[in-house]
């Protein structure tokens, strides 16, 4: 019994410890971000707003224990502008490519009955700004969360594959999306990394990514 215990043991202490922290820290947040109840603290009459504020601040600040733990400069969690004269045309060419792909499924899915996910954004433009504010709060964290923490935190032991797994975390995070969606998440977190990987930088990624779901917002409501 104390053999075969010493043989698991042994069989741990071969794994890299800051990857398999990462890991095993990333999967519990999304899985406690997934399964956490809407909570009532601070926005009791917007239930949805207060969960975005509260899951991007879960995403973006927690990770920190671990920076702070490893030693990490901020530079290797991605946490740099990067130059942003070359980045910027990878963003611009990324969001191009992913318009026409929002305008063809909002035209020829169900997806205009989802964005936005507030439904209130569609009816007052000072509704509108106030969710696109903490909608980028979310985003911050969600970005800095796949895209900084996971993806730079993994390269080392990894190298480019950290890419495709926080892709396929990514990916899952969307389960309870609509499902074409949830398949196009796993794409797009793909163009993402590299993204970032090439800018070694998590901003791009940001920038990106709002101008995505604010694009998505506005063809929900005016499409």
């Amino acid at each position: 019994m104390l053999k075969v215990l010493k043989a698991y043991l042994d069989e741990m202490a071969k794994i890299d410890r800051e990857s398999a922290l990462i890991i095993i820290y990333s999967t519990s947040v999304l899985l406690f971000a997934m399964f956490m109840k809407r909570t009532h603290f601070f926005m009791p009459r917007e239930i949805f707003l207060e969960r975005l504020l509260v899951v991007g601040t879960l995403y973006g600040l927690t990770p920190f224990v671990l920076f702070l733990a490893f030693k990490r400069a901020p530079k290797d969690y991605g946490i740099v502008t990067g130059d942003p004269r070359s980045w910027l045309k990878d963003v611009l060419f990324l969001y191009l490519l992913f318009l026409v792909v929002l305008v063809i499924a909002f035209k020829f899915t169900g997806l205009k009955q989802v964005y936005p996910l507030s439904r209130r954004a569609g009816q007052s433009i000072g509704y509108f700004a106030i969710y696109q504010a903490v909608q980028l709060w979310y985003m911050v964290g969600w970005e800095f969360f796949f895209r900084g923490f996971m993806l730079f935190g993994l390269e080392r032991k990894f190298g480019r594959f950290s890419i495709l797994i926080q892709a396929m975390a990514f990916g899952l995070a969307h389960f309870k999306k609509p499902q074409i969606e949830a398949y196009g998440a796993v794409i797009a977190g793909l163009f993402l990394g590299m993204l970032a990987l090439r800018s070694r930088s998590f901003l791009p990624c940001i920038v990106l990514h709002y101008m995505v779901v604010l694009t998505a917002d506005v063809l929900g409501i005016l499409l």
